[in-house]
């Protein structure tokens, strides 16, 4: 979602994302390492490097997840008609990999090819003109929903067959809706620059708890682990979900 000349790297272990700390931690040992090498002359390499095409287990875990879900069907969106902007991020995968497997029509999906000076839009389902783009292409479509993503698909808005846009605390809203509807009373964790509208409705029309933690993915996925863990020592079923936690860390979801 930044502009070509800022574009960067994100690192994760299996215990999730690492913050400024680590990746200060990591440089300083890459450069005590270089600095050993140069005074040492050149080492025999014993690393190994291990290409994995991770993006497909990936893909076939989302899949796999939707089926579930919806009870094992074959095909269980067939007949819909869904077209993806991916804003010549990295979401591209997301038509012939997840959407075509579970029988959606994706005809009229644009910028599906990574392009990191992003010519058409800034792939941001927060910026007006990508909004715009994936309305249009719903509407000139006619499709049954449009999906944009952002740059590395951690964050995504919806628009449906009327280009009605589903995005920031409508999405919420909805997902919380979802998740409520299967889980009573769960623990919603967003960050604070959500409304004063969506706290009243998780809380009062869907009776749920909302709460609220300070900006940013990570801070937000951090603190929903937290509340889960708290949640494991009093030997809870654990009602916590985030929008943007891992499901492995996902207790009942």
């Amino acid at each position: 979602h930044l502009p070509y000349n800022r574009n960067g790297f994100k690192f994760f272990t299996s215990d999730g994302g690492l913050n400024k700390t680590d990746i200060k931690d990591i440089l300083e040992r890459a450069s005590r390492v270089y600095e050993e090498s140069a005074h040492c002359g050149k080492q025999e390499q014993t690393g190994v490097v291990t290409h994995v095409d991770y993006m497909s287990i990936y893909a076939s875990d989302l899949v796999q997840a939707v089926l579930k879900s919806a009870g094992n069907k074959e095909k269980p969106l067939e007949g819909l008609h869904i077209v993806v902007d991916a804003g010549n991020g990295a979401g591209g995968f997301f038509v012939d990999k997840v959407l075509k497997p579970l029988g959606a029509v994706t005809d009229g999906s644009q910028f599906l090819e990574p392009d990191g000076l992003f010519p058409n839009h800034i792939p941001n389902p927060e910026d007006k003109a990508a909004m715009e783009a994936i309305t249009q292409a719903v509407l000139n479509n006619k499709a049954d929903l449009g999906i944009i993503f952002d740059t590395d698909v951690d964050r995504s808005a919806a628009v449906d067959s009327s280009g009605r846009e589903l995005n920031r605390n409508r999405l919420i809203a909805l997902m919380s809706a979802i998740v409520l509807e299967e889980h009573p009373g769960t623990t919603v964790v967003t960050d604070s620059v959500t409304s004063d509208g969506l706290t009243a409705f998780i809380e009062k029309k869907l009776g749920g708890k909302h709460h609220r933690f300070k900006r940013g993915y990570k801070n937000v996925i951090d603190e929903a682990i937290r509340l889960v863990s708290l949640l494991f020592l009093h030997d809870s079923d654990c009602p916590v979900t985030c929008p943007m936690i891992p499901s492995s860390m996902k207790c009942k979801l």
